[in-house]
């Protein structure tokens, strides 16, 4: 038998919501700039992200970041929240 300990912050239970795997998608300007200040805030407000993927061209305006993130469907809307207050987000879906 394993034990596996879990921090309170890693894992939050709201009206019987339970985390689950949430994709996320974030279209932002300021290319390199703009994709690290997406992933400061979720790294600074403690997101528990399982994947991420950047993507940036050259030429182009509006570039996107994609993550996983263990999350409630609460902290998820609370998440599309934040990122959507990032002055160089045009846009942040539940995809």
């Amino acid at each position: 038998m394993s034990h596996t300990a879990v921090s309170p912050d890693a894992v939050s239970r709201v009206d019987g919501e339970f985390p689950t795997h949430r994709s996320v998608t974030v279209q932002m300007t300021g290319g390199l700039d703009g994709a690290h200040r997406v992933i400061t805030m979720l790294r600074t407000r403690r997101y528990h992200v399982r994947d991420l993927t950047v993507s940036i061209r050259e030429g182009v305006v509006v570039s996107e970041v994609r993550c996983t993130v263990v999350s409630t469907t609460t902290d998820t809307a609370l998440l599309l929240e934040r990122l959507r207050r990032i002055p160089i987000v045009v846009a942040a879906d539940n995809a």
